[in-house]
């Protein structure tokens, strides 16, 4: 009977690794990833060790088949190998224009990949690489040099994330985990700890955000700027409340620092130059412009009253004037109040004191 047992067990072994061998492709898998399919498919596993093991045995005996990483966390992801030598476009299926579409692709989609999914794109991006050395190819790889994006107003530095942090985020968030995190807020001296339900990254400018929740509040849908986390650990064995929820529907109303649900309808008065813009590059569909006898553009739309209009209608100065809703006049007239101040009256102060030590100054 033992030696029944024994050979059973043998036998399910077998089955699992010729699985487990088939299962590998090009995208990195975890013990986590192997251990839930195999469940999934009815093998019947101890516990995660089992699969552990599996995995230590196979990379030894089919080095050919199965390579393996250790990340910064030391957690060990597996795929199948990826040949090293690309015998350029002889066997590669990759087109020229397909291999500068990727290359432009791949830099501007960096960002916002989890690094589990950059390293499944490496091979492709090395293939590339590969099909645009050719010079029959020279002028696809030259493309890439002839076009380039510059995004408007001041370009800040971007704000330097820890990557651990935002390695620990990006799995928590593929594997939809609740996670343990360090926070400093910005008016508190020291990090402090919190369980967070993650529902999604958000790049605004040079800030990501992740969209969450904490675990004592269900209701509010709060976003944290990642560069402000210390540490992030993955909850395992949890689920985050949001799994089911689209990022676009939560952050949808942070945005833009939305202030209410209502759209407002805005008359700006504009000078030629600074309001010509939006005849060719209109705030939408609904815009109306009209010239007035003096030389003036009358904007008139509606819009969303977020703090971006205002940010926006700030970029232009004495260029522009808010004639309507008189609430969004009245807020622009106390912000010209509060600048006078700060300038003019501060400016009006100084030269008074210094006429007054002009007079006062004692003559030798």
């Amino acid at each position: 009977m033992a030696v029944k047992g024994k050979r059973s067990k043998d036998i399910q072994k077998v089955r699992r690794h010729l699985r487990i061998l088939t299962m590998m492709t090009i995208t990195r898998k975890t013990n986590r990833d192997v251990y839930n399919k195999l469940l999934h498919e009815g093998f019947e596993i101890a516990d995660i060790k089992t699969v552990q093991v599996d995995m230590k045995e196979l990379r030894n005996d089919f080095p050919f088949l199965i390579e393996s990483k250790k990340d910064a966390n030391g957690t060990f992801t597996y795929r199948k190998p990826i040949h090293n030598t690309i015998d350029k476009r002889k066997d590669s299926a990759m087109s020229p224009r397909e291999a500068v579409c990727f290359q432009i692709a791949f830099q501007h989609l960096t960002p916002l990949l989890p690094s589990r999914s950059l390293d499944d794109l490496a091979p492709y991006l090395k293939e590339a690489e590969a099909v645009l050395s050719d010079n029959s190819s020279k002028k696809m790889k030259n493309w890439k040099d002839k076009v380039m994006t510059i995004n408007e107003g001041l370009q800040l530095q971007q704000a330097k994330v820890n990557a651990s942090v935002l390695n620990n985020i990006h799995m928590a968030l593929w594997d939809e985990k609740v996670v343990k995190a360090s926070y400093a807020s910005k008016n508190k001296p020291f990090p402090s700890q919190y369980i967070i339900h993650p529902a999604g990254l958000v790049y605004r400018g040079r800030i990501c955000y992740l969209v969450c929740s904490f675990e004592d509040d269900n209701e509010k849908i709060i976003y944290l700027p990642l560069h402000r986390f210390k540490s992030i650990e993955i909850i395992e064995d949890s689920y985050s409340r949001h799994r089911k929820h689209k990022i676009q529907n939560l952050a949808k109303d942070l945005l833009g620092f939305k202030l209410n649900e209502e759209k407002i309808n805005i008359s700006l008065k504009f000078s030629e130059f600074a309001g010509s813009h939006l005849f060719e590059t209109p705030l939408s569909h609904s815009q109306k412009i009209k010239r007035t006898r003096d030389g003036y553009l009358i904007v008139e739309d509606k819009v969303v009253d977020n703090m971006e209009l205002r940010y926006w209608i700030r970029a232009f100065g004495d260029s522009v004037e808010v004639l309507k809703p008189s609430k969004l006049r009245k807020e622009f007239a106390k912000e010209a109040k509060r600048i006078m101040k700060k300038y003019i009256l501060k400016s009006l102060f100084y030269k008074c004191n210094l006429i007054v030590v002009k007079i006062n100054f004692p003559k030798h």
